[in-house]
């Protein structure tokens, strides 16, 4: 018999955590934490446990209430893939207590970022996700890497005198949030506000990890990375729009793949690309990543997305690209938590 209960002690989750392979960081309770503190999110935790009182399975939740894209709970924000750990009754179990929820509390809909195997669940591949299969060897991975584009760019970031350094300095965080920031905005979307990344480094300390491509003494691009287990994340990036002629973005990644390799990590994972970003999946591609499905599944139905190619979309971005600056940041920050 299953048992649903919303809390347990922290020591007998990180336990649990350690003994399950499909464990992410997203499970952990940092993660929540967090979430909590940087969007005020409601957390909904479901835990599962045996007759003996075991631990056997957990599904996290959170209630994210939204005039733009509804009252949902979701496993969970800003990750790329969490659902439910444990055997199938298990999860079954947990999905049952999340549907019981959403009725409870009056929520509109669920959204689950692994795939649900009940029928009540519409599962929808929106997005995929690229890995790369590490080796104690870099050379190993150069090699796989292609040539006229990835090894070549690498190789003139170098000639340049482009170098990479390791940070978890609060200075240098800022300065990747101005890139961050500038780098959205280009975009036409909205940026991480300044707490998502303070918070991110105070949480989880020993768990990121920023690498900084410097030329001529002056920081011009950064990747924040996540580490979890065998695996490290690629989680966010930025640079220097007058700099990318010298390709930061290609320096500081194999860095962090070199760095990865001789530390005994297996998988590094470039993280979630939308179909409709071409350009971005043949980035990912031509690092040897090895391309994967994401399926999300959704009750009663799928929440509403946009795509790039859509009227609203080009216009928001078109809107987005001519606010000034501080305009950009405070809508961003009111914006932001509306899209985990």
């Amino acid at each position: 018999m299953v048992e649903i209960l919303r809390q347990i002690p922290e020591n007998e989750w990180r336990r649990f955590l350690d003994e399950q392979s499909d464990a992410t960081l997203y499970h952990t309770p940092e993660w929540k934490t967090f979430l909590e503190k940087t969007f005020d999110y409601k957390s909904r935790y479901l835990f599962a446990t045996d007759e003996s009182g075991q631990l056997t399975g957990m599904l996290p939740l959170f209630q994210v209430k939204s005039t733009l894209t509804g009252n949902r709970l979701c496993s969970v924000p800003f990750s790329h893939e969490c659902g439910c750990i444990g055997d199938t009754s298990t999860q079954i179990a947990l999905i049952d207590e999340a549907v019981a929820i959403k009725e409870r509390y009056h929520i509109e809909k669920i959204e689950i970022r692994k795939n649900v195997e009940t029928q009540m669940f519409q599962r929808k591949n929106t997005f995929c996700e690229h890995v790369l299969e590490l080796s104690q060897n870099p050379g190993d991975i150069w090699k796989r890497m292609d040539k006229s584009s990835v090894r070549w760019a690498v190789n003139k970031a170098k000639k340049q005198g482009v170098s990479v350094e390791c940070s978890i300095n609060i200075e240098d965080l800022k300065k990747f949030y101005e890139f961050n920031c500038i780098t959205k905005h280009n975009l036409g979307v909205p940026c991480h506000p300044w707490d998502f990344f303070k918070n991110l480094f105070s949480i989880f300390d020993g768990y990121v990890r920023m690498y900084l491509s410097q030329y001529k003494g002056r920081i011009i691009a950064g990747g924040v990375m996540e580490y979890y287990k065998d695996r490290i994340i690629y989680g966010y990036g930025a640079a220097d729009p007058k700099h990318l002629d010298i390709h930061p973005y290609n320096a500081f990644i194999w860095k962090s793949i070199e760095d990865a390799c001789g530390n005994g990590y297996q998988i590094y994972d470039f993280g979630r690309t939308s179909y409709d970003n071409a350009g971005l999946i043949q980035f990912k591609k031509r690092w040897g990543a090895r391309e994967r499905r994401l399926c999300y599944s959704y009750f009663p139905s799928q929440s509403i997305a946009t795509t790039r190619d859509s009227i609203m979309y080009r216009l928001g971005s078109s809107v987005i690209r001519v606010m000034p600056m501080s305009a950009y940041k405070a809508f961003s920050t009111s914006i932001f938590r509306h899209f985990g």
